[in-house]
């Protein structure tokens, strides 16, 4: 085992001295090894990437609005439940009991209604006797005024009374509505995807300040949003109803097609060490049609088509490189500047005739591998692509060798993958 070893650390040894030599003799003769593409026509698709998770579109929190003991649960995690069908039973005896007291409060009140209301009617025909008397002089003012007292007090008995019955009439609709609310529905249809207790246990209405008892979360899963965070630099390029590629983490060679629903207007501060902060941006990207066995919470990578050029010139990334001069211009003249300072221009190397020709050029958008020329080459041209050595140090006029042939793809023009 050592020998093979030894032979294998020779051999290597070997293999890097020649080589050596072989780029020494090139370097030594003027001749500087490159690699080169063809200038293609491609369709570029700039895309923005974001990281974040697949949630519901509608997730329901399932809570209580009486306190009670859950006498029975008739769904498991799991489930697919339809909007109305029976979820809770909580123990409805104190509930019931109520009810029957607001009732029989009730019907005392409504008593008491048609009690006065008798009452107020005898009173007026006592004040009618009476008017009619003081009329003819038989009886003194201030028993006609004892009359009309009475039906004054009378009536405001009466209003009394029927104010009474409007406040037990709503209490017996409150104590109602506590016991029906002892059996919970579902308020949509959907799958259980959490469920928090058990039967026997107590739930909790909530406060201003303490929250009360989730006792299950229904989602519809027919329709995921994704929720993604976009850095700062990039949530200026993006636009409500860009289409989107969603490739889900725990699917591979998969993707889900949706489009940007909404961008948050706040930025999310994090702190990234020291005073540096992060700001990122939620975007909420809806995807209409998942596939099976997608749950909520799992990752996911949404790449946001910010804009497409379609069979435009492009060459790699790579082998753009900030321009070593101005082409063109006379000795001591002057380059194009502002501030004092030199302008930066992108170009290229074109290959003509075993020579490195630079060409200033005008770039447009980009995917991850090839970016838009608009103009500075022609189709066909070859461009230099690296090595990455060679390609920082090349000048204009420099010889080359081409060694090898850059990778020859169509680029991206749209969503690569399998989709769903």
């Amino acid at each position: 085992m050592k020998k093979l070893i030894i032979i294998l650390v020779i051999l290597a040894v070997i293999g890097a001295l020649v080589f050596g030599a072989i780029y020494m003799r090139r370097k030594a003769s003027g001749v500087t090894q490159v690699t080169t593409e063809t200038v293609q026509r491609r369709d570029i698709l700039q895309v923005v990437t974001a990281f974040g998770s697949l949630n519901p579109q509608v997730e329901v929190s399932i809570s209580s609005k009486v306190i009670g003991q859950i006498e029975r649960l008739y769904v498991e995690e799991g489930d697919t439940v339809s909007r109305g069908d029976t979820l809770v039973e909580l123990e409805r005896n104190r509930y019931r009991a109520a009810v029957s007291s607001a009732q029989a409060a009730l019907r005392s009140a409504r008593s008491d209604v048609s009690r006065v209301e008798a009452n107020l009617n005898q009173a007026k025909e006592t004040l009618r006797r009476s008017q009619a008397m003081f009329d003819k002089n038989l009886i003194s003012e201030d028993a006609l005024l004892q009359a009309q007292t009475q039906v004054e007090v009378q009536e405001a008995m009466l209003e009394s009374a029927l104010n009474n019955v409007d406040r037990t009439q709503g209490t017996l609709e409150e104590t109602q509505d506590d016991l029906d609310q002892t059996t919970i529905i579902a308020p949509v249809s959907g799958v259980v995807i959490s469920l928090s207790v058990e039967e026997g246990e107590n739930v909790i209405t909530g406060t201003m300040n303490n929250p009360g008892s989730v006792i299950m979360t229904i989602a519809q899963l027919d329709a995921m949003e994704a929720v993604v965070d976009v850095d700062e630099a990039d949530v200026v390029s993006l636009d409500i109803g860009q289409r989107v590629k969603v490739e889900v983490d725990a699917f591979a060679d998969t993707f889900l097609v949706g489009e940007v629903v909404k961008i948050a207007n706040s930025a999310k501060l994090q702190s990234v060490g020291g005073q540096e902060t992060v700001a990122n941006y939620e975007v909420k990207i809806t995807v209409p049609e998942p596939f099976e066995g997608i749950r909520p919470g799992m990752s996911c990578t949404a790449e946001i088509e910010v804009e497409k050029a379609e069979s435009v010139l492009s060459v790699p990334i790579q082998s753009i490189v900030t321009a070593r001069e101005e082409p063109g211009k006379e000795e001591g003249e002057k380059p194009p500047s502002r501030n004092g300072m030199m302008r930066k221009r992108d170009a290229v190397f074109v290959v003509k005739s075993g020579a490195a020709n630079q060409r200033i050029v005008e770039t447009g958008i980009a995917d991850d591998r090839y970016i838009e020329i608009k103009e500075g080459i022609e189709e066909n041209d070859k461009v230099v692509t690296g090595r990455y050595e060679a390609l920082r140090a090349l000048q204009d006029g420099d010889r080359v060798e081409e060694i090898s042939s850059g990778f020859q793809g169509p680029g991206r023009g749209g969503f690569g993958g399998r989709p769903n």
